[in-house]
C-alpha cells in the first residue's frame, strides 16, 4: 500500500516556474543564477504562506545543481539534487529561529560555516523566521554576514523585516514576497484538480471570482 501524501507537500513547488504568484522573485533569481551573479546573503519577506521557505529551498537546490537545465531550473537528476530531493544534502542546513533563537544556536550555525563543502560548490544556510533571534544572536552573527567565506551563502526568511536590526538589513538582497492574487489560487487549483482527475464543481465560482 502506498504511503499517503497531503495535498500540501504533494503539490509543494519544487521549481522556480511552479511557485504561485510570484513571478518578479522567480525571474529575478533565476536570472542572477544564469549571469552568476548571487549574492552573499538574500533576505525573503512577505505574509505568511506566500511562498518564501520554498523558494529558499528552490535557491538552495538550483544553486549546486551541477546539471542546470537551460531554463535555469535544476535538474533533479545530479547527484546534489537527488540527495536534496532526499532530505539528505550536506551541504545545506535549515534552521528554524522560532525555536533555534539563542546566542548558542548561531555560534553552533557559525562554526559550521568555518568548514568548505566537501563536494558541491557552496554551502547554504536557510534561516526562517530570522527575526525571532536574539539581539544577542544577531549580533554573533552578524561579524559572519559581513565577511562570509566564498562558498557560503545565507537566505533569510522573515514575516517582519521590520524587527531585523538595519545592520544585518543592509548586508542582504531584499525579495519582498506578494499576496498571492484570487486568479492565480484558482488557475492552481484547477490544474490540481486536472492532475488528481477531480471534477471541481467549484470552478465557475473561482472562474466567476477572478472576473469580479
Amino acid at each position: 500500500m502506498s504511503s499517503f501524501v497531503v495535498s500540501a507537500r504533494k503539490y509543494r513547488p519544487a521549481m522556480f516556474d511552479s511557485v504561485v504568484g510570484q513571478t518578479h522573485v522567480s525571474t529575478t533569481l533565476k536570472n542572477a543564477i544564469k549571469n552568476n551573479h548571487l549574492a552573499q546573503a538574500f533576505l525573503f519577506t512577505g505574509p505568511r504562506g506566500v511562498g518564501k521557505t520554498t523558494c529558499a529551498r528552490i535557491l538552495a537546490k538550483t544553486i549546486n545543481c551541477t546539471n542546470i537545465t537551460d531554463g535555469t531550473e535544476a535538474c533533479n537528476n545530479c547527484e546534489s539534487c537527488i540527495s536534496f530531493n532526499g532530505g539528505q544534502s550536506l551541504n545545506i542546513f535549515e534552521l528554524d529561529a522560532a525555536s533555534n533563537n539563542s546566542v548558542d544556536d548561531i555560534r553552533n550555525l557559525v562554526d559550521q560555516v568555518r568548514f568548505a563543502p566537501a563536494s558541491g560548490k557552496f554551502k547554504i544556510y536557510i534561516i526562517d523566521e530570522v527575526h525571532m533571534l536574539s539581539a544577542a544572536a544577531f549580533n554573533a552573527f552578524l561579524k559572519t554576514l559581513e565577511e562570509p567565506p566564498s562558498y557560503a551563502i545565507f537566505i533569510l526568511a522573515t514575516t517582519e523585516k521590520h524587527k531585523i536590526i538595519p545592520t544585518i538589513l543592509s548586508r542582504c538582497q531584499i525579495f519582498d514576497f506578494n499576496r498571492i492574487q484570487i486568479e492565480d489560487i484558482a488557475k492552481h487549483l484547477v490544474e490540481i484538480a486536472d492532475k488528481e482527475e477531480i471534477v471541481a464543481g467549484t470552478r465557475c465560482i473561482a472562474h466567476n471570482r477572478t472576473k469580479s
